[in-house]
């Protein structure tokens, strides 16, 4: 579908098995596409209910930072016969006293708003969340301090994904104090638009600067849409963004590349538009 649509690669997901990661890339290869993009974490197979991946930057637990980080050099090591020269970092989820759930039944009813039944939810863990961002980056820290050696001896840039909430880390302002911190390697982030969009609505959108930044250190551009607070709609298909207000459209930096990203549902239709879609805004 990809090849038809006039992709010139594929990118491996999260939700992508080790050991389907090798009949995919050799059949993406045999019909000229390119796999410049991996996630890296993979499960063994398909996650059951309830089930998830160790977290890099787990706060609490120092076992499940190490089986993350050895998780993480599983795909180095299926990332490497392929020629996959960049790894997505999701370093990890926190739980917070206001569940996310939640908070996501009462924006469906507009209730997070002030003097709404929800205000004080969101409120508490907006201000949780930015309580816990001292630890957050010292979690954060540890996970690159032992990741970042073993991309760099597999010359493997590595690719951080920014939360999509305060449920998710590294924030905005804690991926660009990241991104400072460890400029000498082979780190630079994600740039979602879609999370971009969430966060705009949810009215934690970065200033103006703090976006340009983030932009500027994307080694990864993820095209897709959100629906209210719902992310990986193709674009097109989600909601239309908020208007800018003049303010300048965040620039992609020459050699990164772009993934369309769509939910398994997709259509080959919508694929195709969705790539042209893409194509005639992004140089």
């Amino acid at each position: 579908m990809a090849a038809d649509a006039g992709f010139d690669g594929i990118a491996i997901g999260a939700d992508c098995g080790r050991g389907d990661v090798a009949p995919l890339c050799a059949a993406s290869l045999a019909v000229g596409l390119a796999v410049p993009v991996m996630s890296g974490a993979l499960p063994d197979g398909s996650l059951g209910p309830g089930r998830r991946l160790p977290y890099l930057a787990s706060l609490e637990d120092s076992d499940e930072r190490r089986a993350a980080v050895a998780l993480f050099e599983s795909a180095l090591d299926l990332a490497a016969p392929f020629g996959v020269r960049t790894l997505t970092v999701h370093l990890g989820e926190l739980s917070l006293a206001a569940d996310s759930t939640e908070v996501a039944y009462r924006f469906a009813r507009r209730q997070i708003e002030e003097d709404e039944p929800g205000a004080r939810v969101w409120a508490a863990a907006v201000g949780e969340r930015r309580a816990l961002s001292p630890l957050v980056l010292d979690a954060c820290r540890y996970a690159l301090d032992r990741i970042v050696p073993r991309a760099e001896r597999r010359d493997v840039t590595l690719a951080l994904e920014v939360a999509r909430g305060p449920w998710s880390s590294p924030s905005p302002r804690e991926a660009l104090c990241l991104l400072d911190e460890y400029r000498d390697g082979p780190v630079g982030l994600v740039w979602d638009e879609a999370r971009m969009q969430m966060l705009a609505t949810l009215g934690l959108a970065p200033p103006q600067d703090r976006r340009a930044a983030l932009a500027a250190g994307a080694v990864v551009w993820r095209a897709n849409d959100a629906v209210g607070i719902e992310i990986g709609y193709l674009p097109g298909l989600g909601d239309p963004p908020a208007p800018n207000h003049g303010e300048p459209e965040p620039a992609r930096a020459d050699g990164v590349p772009v993934v369309v990203t769509g939910r398994p549902e997709s259509t080959a239709a919508e694929v195709a538009a969705a790539r042209a879609r893409v194509a005639s805004r992004v140089p």
